[in-house]
């Protein structure tokens, strides 16, 4: 739909001034206005199409089987719902770090940018013409802060805007305007772990996404501590715009970024207190490969698979496929499947315990899963929340040599400490921890 009385555009400040928040989703991907002045929402996650009266209020699911929705669009008096998002151009020369689903009117293109945490405008040339958002720097900030905008969509009068943002399962809507835009929070030291971890003795290897940046941390004492971190954002040989896989084995830590395995090298001695040791992670290369598109395990790459884990006799392994909503036990001479176990909502993270019991993170439901290697349900334990000893969206998942849990809290921005019975221990991130038996620290 056209939107002709959309003229703020032309204007040399484009703005948005925050109306309403509504929550409650588990990944809404994007959201229309029906004529009727209701709201339709795509839940990829929860597979539904949500409605919400004028007022945002839940009113229930668009009838029918709807597979992880992506779009949504009103034709002919008909709410179609497409399995993928509908490609919108994007512009060269724009500083846009990765352009989401975006809203066309007639005189031009609002556009949001995920990691750039703001929304874009353009003439219908691609002519920049600014943008605005603030970046919600602490965990599930919003009312008007934005946070990874997955897609935005005009209400029919052109006037508003919405913003669903997938990452923190709701929507906010604009009222779009002219004005200076807000000043952006101070840089603060919160925690932003991503999905990625993976440990081998004392030591623990976390992903931050933002800054491209990964964390080694020392085990053993009552919660991790960093010893250092490397990498860091950009285009370098030892930089990374993303990380999307980890390994640490003796001395050398892998990961993958920016389409290429990364090695780095490292001394460590175990019995030192020392709590940083600046410089003690070396670059050594980094190779260009097309097909490392997937997490990492050793020397082994599952380019379909959200994470993968290898057996300790290295001859089967475990790859997590969230699309299929399954994970699945495969040989790693042909990859030939030998076990499937479903019941997820969004498998993420898997570990292999020393005992051969297999450990799986489900976004979704937001609590972890033991199986047997038979695939028997074992356990369940993780409480879904934001306190410290609850998780929000858990993904990678590690086993410390003496059998202790670590999880990366994704949805929380931090990482969650638990006994091998599933009791909570600790939680950690970057400057703060909290513990069972101190509230916060």
């Amino acid at each position: 739909m056209l939107i002709s009385s959309l003229l703020l555009i032309t204007l040399a400040a484009p703005h948005g001034k925050f109306v309403q928040q509504i929550d409650g989703f588990l990944e809404p991907v994007h959201a229309i206005e029906l004529p009727d002045g209701s709201f339709a929402v795509a839940d990829r996650m929860a597979d539904a199409v949500v409605l919400l009266d004028s007022d945002g209020n839940r009113i229930g699911l668009l009838e029918g089987e709807h597979a992880a929705p992506m779009h949504l669009s009103f034709v002919e008096g008909e709410l179609v719902v497409d399995s993928v998002p509908t490609v919108y151009p994007t512009w060269s020369g724009v500083e846009m770090r990765t352009p989401g689903v975006g809203a066309k009117t007639d005189i031009g293109w609002i556009i949001p940018d995920r990691l750039g945490h703001a929304i874009h405008h353009f003439d219908l040339e691609g002519k920049w013409i600014g943008k605005w958002g603030v970046h919600a720097v602490l965990p599930h900030e919003g009312n008007g802060k934005l946070h990874y905008p997955d897609s935005v969509s005009l209400t029919r009068d052109g006037k508003r805007i919405i913003v669903c943002e997938g990452f923190e399962g709701r929507i906010q809507i604009f009222e779009l305007g002219e004005g200076e835009p807000q000043a952006p929070p101070p840089i603060t030291n919160i925690a932003h772990f991503g999905k990625h971890i993976d440990s081998h003795g004392d030591l623990i290897v976390i992903a931050e996404p933002e800054l491209g940046d990964i964390y080694l941390f020392r085990t053993g004492l009552e919660v991790p501590i960093q010893l250092t971190r490397f990498g860091g954002e950009g285009d370098g040989p030892h930089q990374f715009n993303w990380v999307d896989g980890l390994w640490i084995g003796e001395g050398v830590v892998k990961a993958i970024g920016n389409e290429s395995l990364k090695t780095f090298t490292f001394e460590h001695d175990p019995v030192s207190k020392m709590r940083a040791i600046p410089g003690m992670v070396k670059f050594q290369q980094s190779v260009s490969n097309q097909c490392f598109v997937g997490p990492l395990d050793k020397n082994k790459v599952m380019p379909s698979a959200t994470d993968i884990e290898v057996a300790n006799d290295g001859k089967t392994m475990w790859a997590v496929d969230r699309a299929a909503e399954s994970v699945r036990l495969l040989s790693t001479a042909d990859f030939e499947p030998l076990m499937t176990i479903t019941g997820f909502v969004e498998p993420q993270g898997i570990a292999i315990e020393k005992n051969g019991s297999i450990l799986v993170s489900d976004i979704g439901a937001s609590h972890i899963k033991r199986f047997s290697p038979e695939g028997k349900l074992l356990l369940t334990f993780g409480e879904k929340g934001f306190d410290p000893h609850q998780m929000n969206k858990p993904a990678g998942i590690t086993v410390l040599d003496n059998g202790t849990i670590v999880v990366v809290d994704w949805g929380n921005h931090r990482a969650q400490i638990y006994a091998q019975d599933g009791t909570w221990l600790a939680t950690f991130g970057r400057g703060r921890f909290w513990t069972n038996k101190n509230d916060k620290k």
